[in-house]
């Protein structure tokens, strides 16, 4: 983790130099998330994730969810149980994933809430 993943953590917390998104989406546990899109006015496919490491340094990891709009892209897809609540499975773990190291936070996302693993 470095730089960025704290300065993604603090911006997504209104605590950098520049407001934060109007859509972060607090989960609990210090678990917050911003949608992503594919194009502006296409559906949501999928959001990044923030959360503290055990040292209390930002980290960040990506969900995309198994939809027909993600079949051509890359890496691991969670199915989308529902968007409103967000329940997705399986769970979300912070880990390797293509030679970058994770910081192993983990945990589900169901009825709009984190769930410590």
């Amino acid at each position: 983790m470095g730089d960025r993943d704290s300065y993604l953590y603090d911006l997504l917390r209104g605590r950098a130099d520049e407001p934060a998104p109007d859509d972060v989406v607090d989960l609990g546990h210090d678990v917050l998330i911003t949608f992503t899109v594919r194009r502006e006015d296409g559906p949501r496919i999928g959001f990044i994730e923030t959360h503290p490491t055990p040292a209390g340094l930002g980290c960040h990891g990506q969900v995309t969810f198994d939809l027909p709009e993600t079949a051509d892209l890359p890496g691991p897809k969670w199915r989308l149980i529902s968007l409103d609540p967000l329940h997705i499975e399986p769970s979300v773990l912070c880990g390797t994933a293509g030679g970058v190291g994770g910081c192993g936070h983990h945990g589900f996302i169901r009825d709009g809430r984190w769930e410590p693993c």
